[in-house]
């Protein structure tokens, strides 16, 4: 018997990422280098005052922090959206 590949198997691609998923790959990639760059060029010390704080820190660690709070805000923002869309949504019927 031939080795002929079933219907299935002739729509997946060959080296397992599709054309979208190699260009997100690739902006990510991109996004993260220009993000390295960035902080690599902001690493003298700067005075910050929030509230009654003052205090000296490098850039870098002022520049992840920002980011990091809103990563975090972004994915609880996100999660609480998709939680409130998941419960609007009418349920299927039981299985009787």
């Amino acid at each position: 018997m031939e080795n002929t590949p079933s219907p299935m198997d002739q729509n997946q691609p060959e080296s397992g990422l599709t054309t979208w998923q190699k260009i997100r790959l690739g902006a990510f990639a991109a996004l993260v280098a220009l993000l390295i760059v960035f902080l690599l060029q902001n690493t003298e010390q700067t005075q910050v005052a929030f509230l009654w704080f003052t205090f000296a820190t490098s850039r870098i660690l002022l520049l992840l922090g920002t980011l990091a709070v809103g990563a975090i805000l972004g994915a609880l923002l996100t999660y609480r959206l998709c939680a409130k869309n998941r419960k609007s949504q009418p349920k299927p019927p039981p299985f009787s």
